[in-house]
């Protein structure tokens, strides 16, 4: 389990630091670019919440998936396969998005707190954590909400670097 999260965030630094020579798809980039709305720092950031609030709604609707299947580990690559679509995604909205860098930040915390919302449901799970009969050991729920809380702080993190300081500059300040 170690090695997946010190990969996982080996991957994420990487596509961090080469955040410039990322490929996204130029279409994408174009046709978002080109909608007035999407220049509105409280519009862009709201769709980009509800971007992530629809990639979160489906990574969980798939990792009921393996259940059904008897192929190991298929949860693994749809989480990867998850983290994947989201960089391109903020990487996309990062790209085609312009403005002074303060409306930029308002943008990216906008369309990121879904993840900080999401974290701080885990936290106050995880502090809330009773059994749910006598003499249970709450030690696995509560281990899985403070992972839940990692993994929901580190997407809010990699979502507000990218979309609010991995962007073009606007020649407006």
């Amino acid at each position: 389990m170690l090695i997946f999260f010190l990969a996982g965030t080996v991957l994420v630094l990487a596509m961090i630091i080469f955040s410039r020579t990322l490929w996204v798809p130029s279409g994408m980039i174009e046709r978002l670019s080109k909608k007035k709305w999407f220049q509105n720092h409280w519009l862009s950031g709201g769709y980009l919440f509800g971007i992530n609030a629809l990639y979160f709604g489906t990574t969980i609707c798939l990792l009921f998936l393996p259940i059904f299947t008897n192929i190991p580990y298929l949860h693994l690559v749809f989480m990867f396969l998850a983290t994947i679509v989201s960089i391109f995604t903020w990487s996309a909205f990062s790209t085609a998005w312009t403005g002074s860098f303060k409306n930029r930040v308002k943008m990216a915390l906008t369309g990121s707190s879904f993840y900080l919302i999401l974290a701080l449901l885990m936290v106050i799970q995880w502090v809330s954590v009773k059994p749910l009969y006598p003499n249970e050991d709450t030690f696995m729920r509560a281990l899985g909400w403070m992972l839940g809380f990692f993994v929901s702080a580190v997407a809010f993190s990699v979502c507000f670097i990218f979309t609010a300081f991995l962007g073009k500059r606007s020649a407006r300040v």
